[in-house]
């Protein structure tokens, strides 16, 4: 097999039986001086002779739909002018050369210098498909440039991306055969709303898109039920009028708008003094630019409806009771609604449609026009390439995933539940919906494998949200991770509630996995604690801030103290491991803070089922808005002490080898976990965000804190005989006050010592609370 990811290829691993590359370069026309051709076009001028004649039906006659040109006629072409040519060879300028060589008969090898071609691949969007049907068209918006010899198939790929496009109405794009466009740089031209309106239609038939990520509720996005409140857009005596509706229960269709809050954003905010006034089409404040845009939007994509936060929740005057009532429905908003409207610049003042900068366009070289012909031979028109100024996928990361936009907490949620959703950035319009990768204003789709590693992470998270994954709290850990790190302006009160659409949907996957009828209302029956589920506590609890974060500087005071949720920090969860066991049992909850928690409110039965106490205590009912819980626990505490930082890398490396830890830091703020027997040895480490320094401690002996067994796993040791060795994870505790039988979490860690863990093995078993 050829390794297509080397430079060097030995000719000897060529499988003489294979088939002759067949590309049918020799019916193309020898490159001629640009200089011999006469009475051209001045776009034709530019061209050498093998480029004016060039056919793109002739890549369907190849069955790779790859075409090639001789590397030193295109470098003498390019020297006479020709642009494609040009463009041709500045793709693979950089690309690095691949050697050629065998084996001889002394064991050495001998280098061949064969000629070199470019490469030239028909594509839509790096995909690896199929030849398309006849009827479709060649469906291309790419030529994928690589160099290499003409028949060993071992070529390297240009760095560049350069893409076809064709006017709209040309043959060339109504034939199918040419994807690619170019809509101009208005955004509030006809081409862009077309634009959007073949998105929206295109997605109408995707089956993720029109059902909720549990598939408990098919979605008819243009006759969903309704928010409590909407903005209808009127059109009275020409002009555009706003009236906010009540909608009594009433189905439609309606956009959603995701944004920052500012100053200009809270002008114009509902409140119980101007709600009345508002029904009545009165008016509505100093609308920002942003507002006025997305009315405008929605009305051209023919839609009255579109709810925004700020407007149609009341704000003020009424103790936050409207805003408590509607905060929980906006999961549901979101996922109805026909699609979610985001802008993505830093300043939002100028709106949506304000003009993109004469830098905004696609391309970062001369537009190239090429001459169209279709399936006879004729020329009926011309269509275009240009090499790309920013691939794709960087152009997504830079105006979507990492702008300001992302940054706010309430946007994970909104962009996951979101079925549909259109981006305006400073450079053009994005589109994603649930089922296909996103795509961009000149018809690109994403590539997946030519997405960096954080892109592709941000891209699985989407698509592991559904139903279809067998391992939804896969998605949910990742999903906290990078939740746990967005921008709350009301973290006291949203830090929970902003992912409160997340978890009814996963507690509706786990509760009924395979959509049977007979578990419909099982989700009643799940138990969500803080942030994390009674079924997985044992993984759940093991969060530690993220070796890269700064120390958190704030809690959330209602939150309890075992819960992510109680420190504003970035947060990461260990990769799970095989054979895990949990060394602890949950024994019951109270889900409200008491003076004292003595006595459970629920006890648990099955692992992870509750029934009430006594008869009254009420039933308890799935509650994806739980702030605060108790855990009453039987397991084992053991004293242990806290020593200094782990401070260098090999230190670090040290420690997480020996627990079976990765990725391994390269610096983080863990600290050596010691037994009180054994003070000089190193038993394991530990990550103790919350521990208060104690400057009177010894720093000989360390600091005294009780340890709990949360699990156990397993590291496999020896270089030739491999034995398992045990490790632990811990938690790390202090008590409330002396001899409440209370514990608050410090920080948690794994011990890997033999002798500190047969100390935990003789330790008896306690009850206990963790608060």
């Amino acid at each position: 097999m050829l390794n297509r990811s080397t430079s060097l290829i030995s000719l000897a691993t060529i499988d003489p039986d294979i088939e002759p590359y067949r590309d049918q370069w020799e019916y193309d026309a020898q490159p001629l001086a640009v200089g011999a051709v006469r009475n051209l076009a001045e776009a034709e001028i530019s061209l050498c002779a093998r480029c004016q004649n060039i056919d793109i039906q002739s890549f369907a006659r190849s069955a790779d739909r790859r075409k090639g040109y001789l590397l030193k006629e295109v470098e003498a072409a390019a020297d006479q002018g020709c642009q494609f040519c040009r463009l041709l060879l500045d793709a693979v300028r950089d690309a690095e050369k691949p050697e050629y060589f065998y084996s001889n008969v002394f064991g050495g090898k001998t280098t061949l210098n064969p000629d070199l071609y470019v490469h030239m691949t028909i594509a839509e969007s790096y995909k690896d498909e199929t030849l398309a049907t006849p009827s479709q068209g060649l469906r291309a918006n790419r030529f994928l440039v690589e160099l290499g010899d003409r028949f060993s198939g071992v070529r390297n790929p240009s760095n560049h991306e350069i893409c076809i496009a064709a006017d709209p109405e040309s043959p060339a794009a109504l034939s199918g055969d040419v994807l690619g466009r170019y809509i101009g740089g208005d955004p509030s031209s006809t081409s862009h709303y077309e634009t959007a309106q073949s998105w929206l239609q295109a997605c109408a038939s995707h089956s993720k898109c029109n059902e909720t990520v549990s598939g408990s509720i098919h979605i008819d996005p243009y006759h969903a039920p309704l928010p409590t409140r909407v903005i209808e857009i009127a059109r009275e005596s020409d002009r555009q009028r706003l009236y906010l509706r009540y909608t009594d229960g009433l189905h439609g269709a309606y956009i959603t708008l995701t944004h920052r809050w500012n100053e200009f954003t809270g002008r114009c905010i509902t409140t119980t003094s101007n709600i009345e006034g508002r029904l009545l089409g009165g008016d509505f404040g100093e609308l920002p630019q942003l507002f006025r845009d997305a009315f405008i939007i929605a009305e051209k994509l023919g839609i009255k409806f579109i709810w925004i936060d700020s407007i149609c929740i009341v704000q003020q005057g009424d103790n936050l009771i409207d805003w408590r009532r509607e905060a929980p429905k906006m999961a549901q908003y979101y996922q109805f609604s026909v699609f979610t409207l985001a802008g993505t610049a830093v300043d939002m003042t100028g709106g949506l449609l304000q003009p993109y900068t004469k830098d905004a366009v696609p391309w970062s070289s001369k537009l190239v026009r090429l001459p169209y012909r279709d399936k006879t031979n004729t020329i009926t028109g011309n269509f275009y390439c240009f090499r790309r100024r920013v691939p794709v996928v960087d152009e997504y990361m830079d105006q979507v995933r990492s702008s300001i936009l992302f940054h706010r907490g309430w946007i994970l949620q909104e962009w996951l539940l979101s079925k549909r959703l259109l981006w305006y950035t400073p450079y053009g319009l994005f589109f994603e919906c649930q089922q296909e990768l996103p795509r961009s204003y000149d018809q690109s789709y994403i590539t997946f494998t030519r997405a960096g590693s954080d892109l592709q992470a941000h891209l699985q998270l989407k698509a592991l949200f559904h139903f279809s994954n067998n391992d939804i709290l896969g998605f949910w850990y990742p999903a906290l991770e990078v939740y746990s790190g967005q921008h709350l302006t009301k973290p006291q009160l949203d830090r929970i509630l902003a992912i409160a659409g997340l978890a009814r949907e996963v507690g509706s996957i786990l509760a009924n996995p395979k959509r049977l009828p007979r578990l419909e209302n099982e989700t009643q029956n799940e138990v969500y604690v803080a942030g994390l589920w009674l079924r997985d506590i044992h993984y759940g609890l093991l969060w530690e801030e993220h070796h890269t974060a700064t120390p958190y500087t704030s809690k959330v005071e209602e939150a309890p103290s075992w819960s992510w949720v109680s420190l504003i920090t970035l947060v990461r969860w260990p990769g799970r491991s095989k054979g895990t066991k949990g060394t602890l049992r949950v024994t019951g909850i109270c889900f409200k803070r008491q003076r004292r928690h003595d006595i459970p409110d629920h006890l648990i039965f099955d692992g992870c089922r509750l029934r009430p106490l006594n008869a009254m205590t009420e039933q308890p009912t799935f509650d994806p808005f739980n702030m605060f819980s108790c855990l009453h626990i039987r397991g084992k505490l053991h004293t242990v002490h806290v020593r200094g930082y782990l401070e260098t890398e090999e230190n670090l490396k040290c420690a997480a080898l020996s627990t079976s830890y990765s990725p391994i830091p390269k610096s983080c703020n863990w600290r050596a976990i010691c037994s009180a027997l054994r003070p000089e040895v190193i038993a394991g480490w530990g990550s103790l965000e919350q521990l208060d320094p104690h400057p009177t401690a010894c720093a000989d002996v360390g600091i005294a804190v009780y340890a709990l067994s949360v699990s156990t796993r397993y590291l496999c040791d020896g270089l030739w005989i491999k034995k398992s060795v045990l490790v632990l994870d811990v938690l790390f505790l202090e008590e409330v006050e002396a001899g409440s039988n209370s514990f608050r979490r410090l920080g948690v860690g794994r011990i890997g010592d033999g002798e500190l863990i047969d100390e935990f093995e003789e330790a008896e078993e306690r009850d206990f609370h963790l608060v």
